[in-house]
């Protein structure tokens, strides 16, 4: 089942910050990028090889993504091919108002602890959340957890068990 296309808001948090949520990024992670809302989805082009789109609500842990998503429609590809995110898994935020400015540390406190990163790699992964507008609130609540490079490099293979 696809959902219509919601504008989706960014979160990029390192995924060693679970345990300093307050300190600032190290100099090997990328600065933290507040909410903002992403631009609505253009035309569809051409794919590569192997790759093949799908809404967001359909991905399965371990779906590798390229390029990162600006919205809901996001791109997956051969995880042996470069990629820019991973497909972990999703949180649903808490029943209230409009979270605003605490989504980064609701993406956190619920992303971080549901998301199973293969042994060794969790130290090079930080946690990229899509999720929901104020426009959308509160009938879309969903946080999808997307793991991508601490480097903001693309890489190849799985980091998600």
């Amino acid at each position: 089942m696809i959902r219509p296309s919601v504008v989706a808001a960014c979160l990029l948090v390192p995924l060693t910050a679970c345990t300093s949520a307050s300190a600032p990024p190290s100099a090997a992670a990328p600065a933290s990028v507040s909410a903002s809302v992403l631009p609505s989805p253009t035309a569809v082009s051409e794919l590569p090889a192997g790759a093949e789109r799908y809404d967001v609500s359909e991905l399965r842990p371990g779906d590798c993504i390229d390029p990162i998503p600006e919205t809901y429609e996001v791109t997956v590809v051969p995880c042996a091919e470069p990629h820019m995110a991973e497909f972990a898994t999703t949180y649903v935020l808490p029943d209230g108002p409009y979270p605003g400015a605490d989504m980064r540390r609701l993406a956190e406190n619920g992303c971080l602890p549901r998301m199973r990163i293969k042994d060794g790699k969790r130290d090079a992964v930080a946690l990229l959340g899509i999720g929901p507008t104020a426009a959308g609130w509160p009938l879309n609540r969903t946080m999808y957890c997307l793991a991508i490079s601490v480097d903001g490099e693309k890489t190849t293979g799985r980091v998600v068990k």
